[in-house]
């Protein structure tokens, strides 16, 4: 009988091994991209009079440092499909911003508000596909609405004040923010709860 748990108790332990790896690469992964919008965020708020160029800059870093997480993601675990298109799209448009402020103000908030549209979609697509029981599916229901609400915003009236533009950048990233971070840090305790 002994000898029957063996190899079952080994191939838990492997099993364990790789989850808790995997589990390990998306929290630190998800906080990481949590506080660089949390940081995005306060520079947003605290400093609406800084030049839109600047501010483009800080929203095209924090978005091409997104799709590289992203692209990071897919090669390291496989799932090219499901993280390969956002990142890319993340690298394009933050590249946009980064390397070219001097393009119109409409033009780069149209595509900042491109960007935000994608973002609360794929809220808004997350939160359909969890399970109905999850405590945080409506949490993030609402915060894909906001997000694409200012995505929206962006994309209809680019040309409203750098303050009102300054405001809504703050708290799409605000809330991208508190989103993955409260992902990464309900991931770190199912690790410590797998260990």
């Amino acid at each position: 009988m002994a000898l029957d748990k063996e190899p079952l108790q080994s191939s838990a332990a492997g099993t364990r091994f790789q989850l808790n790896d995997r589990l390990g690469d998306i929290w630190w992964s998800l906080m990481i991209r949590g506080l660089l919008a949390l940081a995005l965020a306060i520079a947003a708020l605290f400093w609406p009079q800084a030049t839109l160029s600047l501010l483009f800059r800080l929203v095209g870093l924090y978005v091409l440092l997104d799709g590289a997480l992203n692209l990071l993601w897919a090669f390291r675990n496989g799932e090219v499909g499901a993280y390969l298109v956002p990142g890319l799209i993340s690298l394009i448009i933050g590249a946009v911003l980064l390397f070219w402020p001097s393009m119109t103000g409409k033009l780069l908030l149209t595509i900042v508000g491109i960007w935000l549209l994608f973002q609360g979609a794929s809220l808004l697509l997350a939160a359909r596909q969890s399970y109905p029981g999850d405590p945080d599916r409506g949490l993030f229901m609402k915060m894909g609405i906001v997000i694409t609400i200012i995505g929206l915003v962006l994309v209809i009236w680019p040309g409203t004040g750098m303050v009102a533009i300054s405001w809504a950048i703050a708290i799409a990233a605000l809330v991208i923010g508190a989103v993955l971070v409260l992902l990464a840090l309900r991931l770190r305790q199912v690790e410590k709860r797998f260990d």
